[in-house]
This record gives C-alpha cells, sequence and structure tokens, in this order.
C-alpha cells in the first residue's frame, strides 16, 4: 500500500511539474510572439525606401513590389509604406515585403485608385499599444494634440503631397460615408456633423481617411481624416 501511494504521489508531482512546465513554455513563446510583432511593426530598414522630395520614388517602388505610396504623419510617428492588394485581406497580415507578420501593413483599400486620385481614398492599419502601426491615430482622440499636430505627407506615384488634418471621428466600420469610398460623394457632410474633433481645412480637394480598430473583435473604428493640398513638383 506503502509503494502504491509514494508511486501515485511521484506522478502527481511530475504531471504537477510538466504542467508548470508547460505553462513557462507558452508563456515564453507568448513573449516571443509578442516581440516578434513589435519588432515587425517597428522594422526601421523599411526607411531606407522612403521617398523625398528632393530624389526619386523609384526605390520604394522596386524594393516593395505592391507599395503605392507612403505616409508620413508628422509628430505622430507614422512613417510608413502604404501597400495595396488585390483585396483588403491580402496585407492585413503581411509586412511590406509580403511576408506573413501579424502586425500586417498600412494598406489602402482595394477599390481605390492606386495614384490616390479618387475623390476619397482610405488606409487602413492594425491598432497596436505604443503609438505603433495605426495605435497612433489615437492620439489625435486627445484635443490638445488634435490642435497641435495637423501636418503629413503623401507620396504617391511620383507626386509628393501635403496633407492637412481636419477632423477625428469614430464610427461603424458599417457606415457607408466612410467605409465605401467610391460610391459616396457626402463623406465631408458626414464628417462635419458626425466628428469628435474639427477644424475648417485651409486646403480643399481630396481628401484621405485613415481607419483603425478603436477595440479588439468589434465594429468600432477611429479614424482620422486629411485633406491633399495642392500637388508639389514631379519628381522623377
Amino acid at each position: 500500500m506503502y509503494c502504491v501511494i509514494k508511486l501515485l504521489d511521484f506522478i502527481f508531482s511530475f504531471l504537477c511539474t510538466l504542467f508548470c512546465l508547460l505553462l513557462v513554455l507558452l508563456s515564453m513563446y507568448s513573449v516571443c510572439d509578442s516581440i516578434h510583432i513589435y519588432m515587425d511593426a517597428s522594422d526601421a530598414s523599411l526607411l531606407r525606401f522612403r521617398p523625398d522630395p528632393s530624389g526619386s520614388t523609384r526605390e520604394m517602388y522596386e524594393n516593395l513590389s505592391d507599395a503605392v505610396g507612403w505616409l508620413t504623419l508628422e509628430g505622430a510617428g507614422v512613417d510608413l509604406p502604404v501597400m495595396q492588394g488585390t483585396d483588403n485581406m491580402e496585407y492585413l497580415n503581411r509586412n511590406p515585403y509580403g511576408e506573413f507578420s501579424l502586425s500586417g501593413s498600412l494598406f489602402l483599400d482595394c477599390r481605390n485608385s492606386p495614384d490616390f486620385s479618387d475623390d476619397y481614398s482610405m488606409v487602413y492599419g492594425h491598432h497596436m499599444e505604443n503609438n505603433m502601426m495605426f495605435g497612433a491615430l489615437d492620439q489625435y482622440l486627445d484635443e490638445d494634440f488634435f490642435k497641435t499636430h495637423h501636418t503629413g505627407r503623401l507620396a504617391a506615384g511620383d507626386q509628393f503631397y501635403d496633407l492637412e488634418i481636419f477632423a477625428v471621428t469614430e464610427c461603424l466600420y458599417t457606415v457607408p460615408e466612410v467605409f465605401d469610398p467610391l460610391s459616396q460623394n457626402n463623406t465631408y457632410e458626414y464628417i462635419r456633423t458626425n466628428h469628435l474633433f474639427f477644424r475648417e481645412p485651409v486646403s480643399s480637394g481630396r481628401i484621405l481617411g485613415m481607419s483603425t480598430c478603436k477595440i479588439p473583435d468589434s465594429g468600432e473604428r477611429t479614424i482620422v481624416f486629411a485633406m491633399f493640398s495642392e500637388q508639389k513638383e514631379e519628381r522623377g
């Protein structure tokens, strides 16, 4: 009887040890996975392809085959290429090199023209902590930040545009005035009446929407809107 009790005690201790070991391994995997995700989201190697108004955009398009532009939001920490896939799932979990990545890429709605020539274009990006990817858009939910940070730049094709951020709102992804970029012509009117913060834009022209999830696994989105200024000088 004593031997049976000792054996059962040994088995129980072994199973407890094994369970604890599995928990440790799972924790290590989770930490490593998180580190990998954030390394992808903050991949500084991409910056060597960033177009400069005094230079050429050619290197970006040669090295990032599905890139359609480069987006910079000054003071917000967004300085990334914009991709476009055949559908809106392609770059949801792919980095700009086309490799699997849970942090994904910034990407232009597949229905939009890749040269951003539509009256309204929508760019999507994952909401990530520490202002990575389009988690940075949360900063515009602070009124003081919104008032003091309203400039950016978009490189598209061989053109460079100044961006004037003029509004931020929150809504469900089912709102057609915001998330159906080609079939709506009253986006601006919707923004004026449904904004969190708004300033009358100095420039006029095309609108760029930038959208990210507000709460994981929900239909709520945070959207920052910018107006395109006149085109700058074309570069080769």
